[in-house]
């Protein structure tokens, strides 16, 4: 999708802009630096004043406690009866002498001094001294002006003045320094209160004038206490302590930037955050781009250059990449540490290393410069996934729902909207009557099977054929073909494809040959459907044989019964097309169905011309052509928003929720929630079931974008709309939306720790749609209690939980289909998951075996993945309690050549089985199993949670010097880097690495440390 590039206002990250309530409301760290300010202030009674410096980098939030002190001056009644602060701007760039920094004051003073009538205008005042040339009396008749101000107030003024190193460094007039020296000792009714971004000479050298003049405080780097509270004040939502920790290090405990990926991250889930690092940087390139911009030519070259080395330099290095000589390369380092922007990072004296300070500028440019991930920064980013990943982010269904190729199993997503809109075309919808019609002969058993009675609808279908198959008139023909068509059609719908294939080989064999339109039409019809059953196999190829045979056959007939199966195969193929990531293919399919059906006049056809372009659009979308996307979705709303046909009501629906979907994932969310309000007054003066639908979809549609935007509470107001709205509709379309709105509003009332009424909205589903008996009812009720089950599990009542998982059960029984199939096994695993957080290890393991031999029988790709991820488990467990034999053969199972085994589970069972051989002693055994892991994680793509919790007692088993070998011999030597560092730090030598890499390898030690002594870390998982 394509990312539409915001430029991020300023005022986002100067405090200088907020009110002074806002500011104080925000300030939450730094809280000790403000004390000791404030507490010094208070001293300043006699008739010299001690002087404050802070000292921190750009970022650091000398800022934000500078400003805050002088809200608290002001607001203070002890206070602001004898101090009136005069803030400077954040940056006096006209000040280069004394004169002009008194003249500064002044002009400061006149915009926060309170106008009052009969006193000296100050904004003459200042006019008229504007035009003084000669230095020292600008000095003199500017402080004359300022200390009239302060007699009359009865105050001392406190100057806040930032960036007083800068100023100094741009100061003409040498003994400007000494003449504020002056000032400052003998004045008692002027005190300075500056900031710098690092230490200069006028402070540290004896012979300058500002030398000892200062009581210093120096703003070290955000803790992660700090950091959490920060983090919390931003965002409003607290974070795991280990989270909060890879974000110290990848901020550098920087105030600002951490503020800046609060407001990015505040509602990403922790891998989320983590991987969209790089839509962060994206996000506010302006913002960076700036200060790389601000500087000057040599030094942004010599910046970049240690940029580009992501580790502490010296300043040949620097140079060497700079391609500068190393005196000038030395000269600028020194400015770029002035600056506040770079910092001495280790070394010796005569050999200094240099790093960037503000981190996220380092992973900005490496990221910007490879256009995409750089390895460097993803290797990082992937193990401090993995290694700080906290223990509620360990949810059972995150990994169930990565591991099976599926979308979030606890929410009906966005992406799961769009795919299922996509695939609900003619011939592959669930809603059989677009694609069968209707006659007299039969529709008994279409009442039947509308009425879900679909074992009397078989039968009555086989009734027709068995008691007319002999009668060769050519009305009673055409009844045994549509018989037989829709027996097939519900057969698919039973999820019993094999099936309804040879229902349909047997249309193809009796009427292939047939003259008759009306038994082509129902040949065409069932072509169509076989593709549509080929496809659910997975046996692409075939499909795509069947579609082009029907455009072969039926294309050049102008029929428009003909037609309507020529654009549905067109239809399909497209969609076929699409799932073999085959899209170009796929565009032309769509193309080719709007220059074929585009001209007609038919209703029916021209809403498979609307069909086509809605699902032009999805391919476009998932090419990243978003505007292309958006275009074609307004094409569809623009050709047939106005038409009253019924039946173009929905590929209109379509294509708006479609545009809202897009526009919210191009971070346009007020245009995508304007989209989906424009469903709701389009559609809202049908009342048929197909247009309704979208209504209620683009409610829900709409409610995601909400929950993105943290607007929780009118979220969870659209699924109550849709409750409203459609909850007495009969209709069983609707009645699942309904569904759905219910479960998502339980989803969202557990995330927001309103558990007691998630589990009001679980029961509504429940007591809603526990009596239909109908396989999508019983499925989301299933799927409504395994979610109960969670959220009765973060109340603490995990034996109702337990109770819960035997209700899906219990509920299903021994339905044999697939759908139904899926929420008993995701109820057993829950289950047994939660049996072994109770220790409860042998019962797990039995439920493990039972999901095993209910899976064992199913080959689909799903099901594979459940029996790979159970498996890994169950050997987990056995391991645990020391069945270590049990644990080697459960394992050796995974490995079953005919078992499609993903990579990360192939990886975590090389580790169980290293663990197991390790405990019968066979060191060889062990060894090669841990190799063989660390060569498939480059395959995985992620660093697998856990993961480096679960390598990290081989440390201890192999030697640290034994495992850094292994690791820094296999494929994954660069995703682990922060591990091997720790191993070297801990075998005595000094790696030179990031520093970022280096503050993750110093928390490795403190693992291995714990690991050492018998204790579990708290950060790695194990």
């Amino acid at each position: 999708m394509e990312n539409q590039a915001r430029t991020v206002p300023p005022r986002k990250y100067n405090p200088g802009f907020l009110t002074d309530d806002d500011l104080a409301n925000s300030f939450c760290v730094r809280t000790n630096e403000f004390d000791s300010i404030i507490e010094v202030l208070r001293e300043c009674t006699g008739r010299s004043n001690p002087h404050q410096l802070v000292i921190g980098p750009r970022g650091s939030g000398k800022t934000s406690l500078l400003l805050r002190v002088a809200i608290e001056v002001r607001r203070d009644a002890e206070l602001s009866s004898c101090f009136f602060p005069i803030v400077f701007a954040e940056e006096s760039y006209e000040v280069a002498t004394a004169g002009e920094f008194w003249l500064e004051c002044l002009s400061r003073l006149t915009i926060q001094a309170p106008n009052r009538e009969g006193e000296p205008d100050l904004h003459r005042s200042h006019e008229d001294l504007r035009t003084v040339r000669d230095d020292r009396t600008l000095a003199e008749r500017c402080l004359g002006a300022l200390m009239d101000f302060s007699d009359r107030e009865g105050k001392r003024l406190v100057l806040v003045v930032e960036n007083l190193n800068m100023m100094f460094k741009d100061m003409m007039d040498r003994e400007t320094g000494w003449r504020l020296r002056k000032i400052l000792q003998t004045e008692p009714r002027i005190v300075l209160l500056a900031s710098a971004t690092s230490r200069f000479d006028e402070i540290d050298n004896p012979d300058q004038a500002l030398y000892d003049l200062f009581r210093v405080s120096t703003l070290r780097p955000l803790d992660t206490s700090e950091c959490a509270e920060l983090w919390e004040t931003v965002s409003g939502k607290c974070r795991p302590p280990e989270t909060i920790r890879s974000l110290e290090i990848l901020t550098g405990g920087s105030p600002r930037l951490l503020a800046i990926v609060a407001r990015f991250g505040s509602e990403m889930s922790f891998r989320e955050l983590m991987t969209d690092l790089l839509d962060l940087v994206d996000d506010h390139t302006e913002y960076f781009k700036s200060h790389l911009e601000a500087l000057p030519a040599q030094e942004r070259r010599v910046y970049l250059a240690l940029a580009d080395l992501w580790k502490p330099a010296t300043t040949r290095e620097i140079a060497d990449r700079a391609r500068l000589e190393t005196s000038k390369c030395s000269a600028q380092l020194k400015r770029l540490v002035d600056r506040g922007v770079a910092q001495v990072a280790g070394g010796t004296a005569r050999r200094k290393q240099y790093y960037l300070t503000e981190r996220l500028y380092n992973i900005y440019y490496l990221l910007r410069r490879s256009r995409g991930p750089d390895s460097l920064v993803e290797a990082l980013v992937c193990f401090m996934e993995s290694f700080y990943s906290p223990h509620e982010q360990r949810d059972i269904f995150t990994r169930l729902a990565r591991e099976t190729g599926n979308f979030d199993e606890e929410m009906e997503s966005i992406p799961q909207i769009t795919l299922a809109r996509m695939i609900q075309m003619p011939a592959l919808s669930r809603h059989r009557h677009k694609v069968m019609a209707a006659r007299t002969l039969f529709n008994d058993a279409i009442a039947l099977e509308n009425q879900d009675r679909t074992k009397e609808a078989l039968a009555a279908y086989d009734a027709v054929v068995i008691r007319y198959g002999a009668t060769h008139a050519p009305d009673i023909q055409v009844t045994i073909a549509r018989s037989l068509v829709n027996k097939g059609a519900v057969l698919h719908e039973l999820d019993r494809p094999e099936e309804a294939l040879a229902v349909f080989d047997e249309v193809l064999s009796r009427f292939e040959q047939s003259k008759s339109p009306a038994l082509l039409d129902s040949v065409a019809g069932t072509l169509v459907n076989k593709g549509t059953t080929l496809f659910r196999l997975d046996r692409m190829d075939e499909a795509l044989v069947v579609y082009n045979e029907v455009v072969s056959r039926f294309g050049v007939s102008g029929a428009p019964a003909l037609l309507k199966p020529v654009g549905n195969a067109l239809i399909n193929k497209g969609v076929a097309l699409h799932e073999l990531n085959r899209s170009e293919e796929a565009l032309a399919a769509y193309d080719e169905v709007v220059s074929r059906l585009g001209k007609n006049d038919f209703p029916v056809l021209l809403e498979l011309v609307a069909q086509s372009l809605v699902n032009k659009g999805v391919t476009l979308n998932g090419l990243n052509r978003l505007e292309h996307a958006l275009t074609t979705y307004d094409e569809v709303v623009s050709r047939f928003g106005k038409s009253d046909a019924p039946a173009l009501l929905d590929p209109v629906g379509q294509a708006l929720i479609n545009k809202g979907i897009a526009l919210h994932a191009a971070h346009r969310s007020e245009e995508a929630l304007a989209t989906c309000d424009e469903v709701v007054s389009r559609l809202g003066v049908s009342d048929a079931p197909t247009p309704l639908k979208a209504i209620a979809q683009a409610l829900l549609v709409k409610a995601t974008v909400l929950l993105k935007l943290n607007r929780s509470d009118q979220a969870l107001a659209a699924y109550d709309e849709i409750v409203r709205r459609f909850g007495t509709s009969d209709s069983r379309v609707l009645l699942d939306q309904v569904a759905i709105a219910l479960f998502n509003k339980g989803n969202e009332l557990r995330r927001v720790k309103r558990s007691e009424e998630a589990l009001a909205a679980y029961d509504n589903i429940v007591r809603r749609f526990g009596e239909f008996g109908t396989p999508p009812f019983i499925e989301q009720v299933a799927k409504a209690l395994i979610n109960k089950s969670v959220a009765l599990v973060d109340l603490g009542r995990p034996d109702e939980a337990l109770a819960m998982c035997d209700e899906v059960v219990s509920l299903i029984g021994e339905n044999g289909t697939v759908v139904l199939l899926e929420p008993v096994v995701r109820a057993l695993v829950f289950k047994a998951h939660e049996l072994g957080k109770l220790n409860r290890n042998e019962e797990a393991i039995s439920v493990y075996d039972d999901v095993l031999s209910r899976v064992k029988k199913n080959e689909s790709q799903e099901f594979n993945a459940r029996m790979q991820f159970t498996l890994v488990e169950k050997a987990g467990l056995e391991l645990k309690i020391g069945r270590y034999e049990a644990a080697t053969t459960t394992i050796d199972r995974l490995f079953d050549p005919h078992l499609k085994i993903s990579p990360e589970n192939r990886s975590r069972g090389h580790l169980i089985r290293a663990s197991a051989t390790l405990a019968l002693g066979d060191i060889a055994a062990c060894e090669r199993d841990v190799q063989r892991s660390l060569d498939l994680l480059p395959e995985i793509g992620i660093l697998p949670k856990r993961y480096v919790g679960e390598l990290m007692p081989f440390c201890v088993d192999f030697g640290l010097a034994r495992m850094s070998e292994v690791i820094q011999a296999s494929q994954a030597a660069h995703l682990l880097l922060p591990l091997t560092t720790a191993l070297e730090l801990e075998l005595g030598t000094e790696p030179r690495v990031a520093v970022e890499i280096m503050e993750v390898a110093q928390d490795i030690r403190d693992d291995l440390t714990k690991l050492v002594k018998g204790e579990t870390s708290s950060s790695s998982g194990k």
